[in-house]
C-alpha cells in the first residue's frame, strides 16, 4: 500500500474518530477528548496547516479539516468541561487556565518546528502527541469511571489512524524512534479499547432490562355501587 493510501486511510479513520468524538460528546453533554490531547493535538493542527505548513498539499488539507472538527470539541469542553474541572481545582480558574495551556501547547509547537526545521518534525511531534493522547484517553476513563463522551467507535477509529500513520512515517523515515512511539501508541490504544469495551459491557448489564410485551389494554373503571336511597316517607 502506497504512502498516499495510507495517509487517506489515516485521514479517514481519524474524521471518523473526530465526528464520533463530537456526536458522543454533545449527546452526553460532556467533552470527549482529554483536554491535554485537544490542546496538543488543535494547536499541532494549526501550526502544521497555517503556520509552518506541511509540504504535503493532502495532508493540509487533512490537517485544516481536523483543525475544524477539534474547534467543534473545544466548544464543546468549554461548554460543559467546567463541572468536571471544579471537582479538582477551583472553578474561577477554568477559562484562564484552559487558554493558558493552549497558548503554552502553540508555542511548544512552532518552537519545534522552527528549531528541527528541514526535518519531519511533524510526523515526529504528531506520534510523540498520539502517545500523550493515548495516556490521556485511559485516565480520561479511569477518572470519570464511565463512558461519557466515548465510545468504541472513537476507539477503533483513532487506533487505526494512528497505525496508519506510523507505518507511513516509518516507511518514509526508517526511524526508530518513530516505530517506537507508533508501537507505544498502539498498545496504548489497545488497552484503551478493551477497557472501554469492559465498561460498556459493564454499564449495559447494569440497565434495568427493558420489557418486550406490550402494556396491558386500558379499561374504564368499573361503575361504583350505589344503595337505593330509602324514602323518609
Amino acid at each position: 500500500m502506497t504512502a498516499t493510501a495510507l495517509s487517506l486511510v489515516a485521514g479517514i479513520a481519524w474524521t471518523t474518530a473526530y465526528v464520533a468524538i463530537i456526536v458522543r460528546g454533545f449527546r452526553d453533554r460532556t467533552y470527549g477528548m482529554p483536554f491535554v490531547a485537544l490542546a496538543l493535538n488543535i494547536t499541532w493542527e494549526f501550526t502544521y496547516a497555517f503556520v509552518e505548513p506541511s509540504p504535503y498539499a493532502l495532508q493540509i488539507a487533512i490537517n485544516i479539516v481536523w483543525f475544524l472538527f477539534d474547534i467543534a470539541i473545544l466548544v464543546a469542553y468549554f461548554k460543559y468541561g467546567r463541572p468536571e474541572f471544579s471537582l479538582r481545582y477551583d472553578e474561577r480558574y477554568f477559562v484562564p487556565w484552559s487558554v493558558a495551556f493552549l497558548a503554552g501547547c502553540l508555542a511548544v509547537n512552532y518552537l519545534v518546528a522552527r528549531e528541527f526545521d528541514g526535518h519531519p518534525v511533524d510526523a515526529y511531534s504528531a506520534l510523540f502527541s498520539n502517545v500523550v493522547m493515548s495516556l490521556a484517553f485511559l485516565g480520561m476513563l479511569g477518572q470519570r469511571g464511565n463512558a461519557a463522551g466515548q465510545s468504541l467507535t472513537i476507539a477503533v477509529s483513532k487506533g487505526i489512524g494512528t497505525a496508519a500513520a506510523t507505518v507511513v512515517v516509518v516507511e518514509d523515515t526508517r526511524s526508530v524512534l518513530a516505530l517506537a512511539l507508533g508501537v507505544c501508541a498502539a498498545v496504548l490504544d489497545t488497552a484503551y479499547a478493551l477497557l472501554l469495551r469492559r465498561h460498556t459491557r459493564a454499564a449495559t448489564a447494569a440497565a434495568p432490562p427493558r420489557s418486550s410485551s406490550p402494556p396491558p389494554p386500558r379499561t374504564a373503571p368499573a361503575p361504583a355501587d350505589t344503595a337505593p336511597e330509602e324514602s323518609g316517607r
